[in-house]
C-alpha cells in the first residue's frame, strides 16, 4: 500500500505559519504595552507642537507636496506665534490624545477637535502652501455638513501622526479606536477626518468609515491657475471620511 507522505509535510507548514502568526500577535501585544494613551496635560503641549513640526508635518502628504514641509525646514522648524496658538487652541478643547513611551517621549498623537462648519478665514495671512492645504480640505468637505445631516455634535480627527520609528506597530489604529471611544463618551454622533495617505485610507476603510468625497492632489489648482500641490504624484489623493456612532 502506498502511503501519502506529503500531507503531514503540508500540515507542518500550516502549523509553522500558525505559530508565526501567533508569535506576531504576542510581539504586537508586548509592543503596544510600551505606549500609554491619554488626554495630554498642558505641560506636554510644547512637546506635542515640536513633534508635529519636526516629525508629522515633515511626512504628511499635503504638507510635503504643497511645499509646506520645505518651508518649515527653511524657518528652522520654529513655531510661529499664529501656528502655536492654533495648536494650543485645539489642545485646550480636551479632546486630543497623545501616546507616550515609558520614558515620556511622544510616540504619536490624534489631534481632535469638535467638528464644525468651516469658518470664512482670511487666507492671505498664510503662506501659499498653507493656503493650498486649507482650500483643498474645504473643497473635500464642501456639501457635506455632517453636523446637520445627523443632527448632533461630532469629533473631527484633524491630525493623526505616529513617530516614524513606531509606524507599523498598530499605534495609529489604537489612537483612532481611542478617539472613537472618546467621542462616544461625549455622546457625539459621528467622527470624521481627511485621510491623505494610503495607510490611513486603509485604516479608515477597515474601521468602517464611509468615504464622502475624494480628490487627487494634482487636480487641485489655486485661484491663479497654478498647481496647489506642485510636488504631488499621480497616486496622491485625499478622502473625506465619516463614521457614524
Amino acid at each position: 500500500m502506498k502511503m501519502n507522505t506529503r500531507a503531514p509535510h503540508r500540515n507542518c507548514n500550516q502549523l509553522h505559519r500558525s505559530l508565526q502568526m501567533l508569535l506576531l500577535d504576542v510581539v504586537m501585544v508586548f509592543a503596544m504595552e510600551n505606549f500609554t494613551i491619554s488626554i495630554p496635560e498642558e505641560s506636554q503641549f510644547k512637546a506635542i507642537g515640536y513633534f508635529l513640526y519636526e516629525d508629522y508635518l515633515q511626512r504628511e502628504r499635503c504638507c510635503v507636496t504643497s511645499g509646506f514641509s520645505a518651508g518649515l525646514l527653511k524657518m528652522g522648524l520654529q513655531l510661529s506665534e499664529e501656528s502655536s496658538t492654533e495648536i494650543i487652541t485645539a489642545l485646550l478643547e480636551g479632546l486630543t490624545l497623545v501616546a507616550v513611551e515609558d520614558d515620556g517621549a511622544i510616540a504619536g498623537v490624534a489631534i481632535n477637535v469638535k467638528a464644525k462648519e468651516e469658518a470664512v478665514t482670511d487666507l492671505t495671512k498664510f503662506s501659499k502652501s498653507r493656503q493650498a492645504i486649507m482650500k483643498f480640505v474645504n473643497i473635500l468637505k464642501e456639501g457635506h455638513d455632517i453636523t446637520k445631516e445627523c443632527n448632533g455634535q461630532g469629533l473631527y480627527l484633524w491630525m493623526l501622526g505616529v513617530k516614524q520609528i513606531h509606524c507599523g506597530k498598530g499605534l495609529a489604529r489604537r489612537l483612532i479606536d481611542k478617539s472613537i471611544e472618546l467621542a462616544q463618551q461625549h455622546s457625539m454622533a459621528f467622527i470624521d477626518s481627511v485621510a491623505t495617505s494610503p495607510e490611513t485610507v486603509h485604516l479608515f476603510e477597515a474601521m468602517s468609515f464611509e468615504t464622502k468625497s475624494e480628490m487627487k492632489f494634482q487636480d487641485f489648482l489655486m485661484d491663479d491657475g497654478t498647481p496647489g500641490f506642485p510636488y504631488a504624484t499621480a497616486s496622491d489623493k485625499a478622502r473625506f471620511t465619516v463614521k457614524m456612532l
